[in-house]
């Protein structure tokens, strides 16, 4: 083999290895994008659950959005709140294992405690009327979680 061969060989090899390098770099690009979105919506996420406890502990603030959202008291309307914030974590849990970033274990732990929700006595109540808040897949996941709880029962 003469070096004009050998040459030839080494711009192949070294051809492959820059493709190889990209796509690695490409890959590595995609994960990083859906974990920054991951990251974001977890932040607006807990940011909205976050306000929502606000409202809900705080007595003046609760009486003002009781009035506005026409609860009949601040104690309901408070119950709604408290629903509201944990249906939220639940629905971020539920996006982030739908993407893959969620450990497999934990999202079945959450299913249970959704399992758990649906029994309390005012759950058909507030998912009856706060269903549609909810993204459709996520609203669809909860009612197949408290179908569960009704065969069961």
């Amino acid at each position: 083999m003469n070096w004009e061969n050998a040459a030839t060989i080494a711009e192949i090899v070294g051809a492959a290895g820059v493709i190889a390098s990209l796509l690695y770099l490409s890959i590595q690009i995609r994960l990083s994008t859906k974990v920054s979105r991951a990251e974001i919506t977890k932040d607006l996420y807990l940011a909205s659950r976050t306000a929502i406890m606000d409202i809900a502990s705080n007595e003046a603030l609760a009486k003002i959005s009781a009035e506005i959202r026409q609860f009949e008291s601040v104690d309901l309307m408070r119950r709604n709140m408290f629903y509201q914030s944990f249906f939220r974590l639940y629905e971020l849990q539920y996006n982030l294992a739908n993407h893959g970033l969620l450990d497999e274990d934990i999202a079945r732990s959450y299913s249970l405690i959704i399992q758990m929700w649906a029994k309390t006595v005012y759950f058909s109540d507030y998912w009856s009327r706060h269903r549609g808040e909810f993204n459709e897949a996520f609203a669809a996941y909860v009612d197949k979680q408290a179908e569960t709880v009704a065969a069961a029962q």
